[in-house]
């Protein structure tokens, strides 16, 4: 599954937004497979309103609730689930009142719980700003670095991230408040230099789980170069995807059926039309298709064989990588591809596209979760 940084997942709202004319909602995201999950946008913010706040957009959530009908939503909560609700429960249902709505009506969720007659279960305590600079000091002091979220979600004993968020506005401006040095972005070269010195290490490019326990997580890689296979690329390595799995054999299989639905009857494996054996061939259109994960070698030999004759050659590819320019090739994405089959109502399809975007293809499955 693709992990996305809170930034890309603010910019996915605003865009939706700005694509339908107004303020997303849950079943918007779940109806568009090119986005994120609902459910990333529960986990990363708390809940769903957090998210549309903190991308500047307007709250869907209705205002006029009374205190009666708060207090029946918490009792038929209670009955579905067979005990008191927590805030994660109204955080994963969409039909409930957040959080806030409660606070407002009742001055605390614990108090709104007391009043429809349910047990409290947790004391909440009150954070407050002071609480979490002195928090941020201790965890800087202990570690010898610049804490960050993930040191707070391993440690119980501090505000959870949501709570930093909500007191400052976002982890850097707390990190601003309590005077400590906010971590550096790391350059192209010097993430270049840690792939480089991992595969000296292990002999092979290393995979996003070996490079998460030796260094650092995947995201500053692909915020710097699009991908992680298009950093590998940059560092001179071959990347992995395609190579050590079965994914580059359940994409082969899935161009030669997107092929046949864009173009018809088309040839597979031919040896017999040109020198090499293409994936696929279009003879109606003169367009040879080669499947590949990525551009990750110097494909001109291919080219100079295939683009023979008026021949086109195109390479269907689920990500960026190197591509070698020529007039008579053409390399089409993963995005590219879905975009098309949804135009020619094969959402099936477009939707297996992402899913080998995401790295996660499954060959039942039909549709994105």
């Amino acid at each position: 599954m693709k992990k996305y940084t809170q930034e890309q997942l603010i910019q996915s709202l605003r865009h939706l937004s700005r694509e339908i004319g107004r303020t997303p909602r849950v079943e918007d995201f779940q109806k568009n497979a090119g986005y994120p999950s609902f459910k990333t946008y529960f986990q990363r913010f708390g809940s769903w309103n957090n998210a549309l706040k903190l991308a500047g957009l307007k709250i869907n959530v209705r205002k006029d609730y009374t205190k009666e009908e708060l207090i029946g939503m918490l009792r038929n909560k209670a009955n579905e689930l067979g005990r008191s609700p927590i805030i994660k429960d109204l955080d994963s249902d969409k039909n409930m009142p957040d959080r806030d709505t409660y606070e407002r009506h009742f001055g605390s969720f614990n108090k709104s719980l007391e009043a429809a007659g349910l047990e409290v279960k947790y004391i909440f305590r009150k954070w407050t700003k002071d609480d979490g600079i002195k928090w941020l000091i201790y965890k800087y002091q202990e570690l010898g670095r610049t804490p960050g979220i993930r040191d707070f979600d391993k440690d119980p004993r501090t505000p959870a991230k949501n709570v930093v968020r909500k007191l400052f506005g976002n982890w850097t401006n707390a990190l601003r408040e309590a005077k400590i040095p906010i971590k550096r972005f790391h350059s192209e070269e010097e993430l270049i230099k840690v792939l480089q010195n991992l595969y000296l290490k292990l002999n092979r490019t290393p995979t996003r789980e070996e490079l998460k326990q030796e260094y650092i997580s995947v995201t500053p890689f692909v915020e710097k170069f699009g991908s992680y296979n298009a950093a590998c690329l940059r560092a001179g390595l071959v990347p992995n995807d395609g190579r050590n799995n079965n994914i580059w054999k359940g994409w082969e299989k899935h161009c030669i059926e997107m092929a046949g639905v864009m173009y018809g009857e088309v040839e597979i494996k031919n040896k017999d039309i040109v020198e090499g054996i293409p994936d696929i061939y279009a003879k109606h259109q003169q367009l040879f298709i080669e499947a590949k994960t990525c551009g990750y070698k110097d494909f001109r030999q291919q080219i100079k064989k295939y683009c023979n004759n008026g021949h086109k050659l195109e390479f269907w590819c689920v990500f960026r990588g190197i591509e070698n320019k020529s007039k008579n090739v053409k390399y089409v994405y993963a995005e590219d591809l879905a975009k098309k089959l949804k135009v020619l109502g094969r959402e099936d399809l477009a939707n297996k596209c992402y899913q080998f975007l995401r790295n996660v293809f499954d060959e039942k499955q039909k549709t994105l979760s």
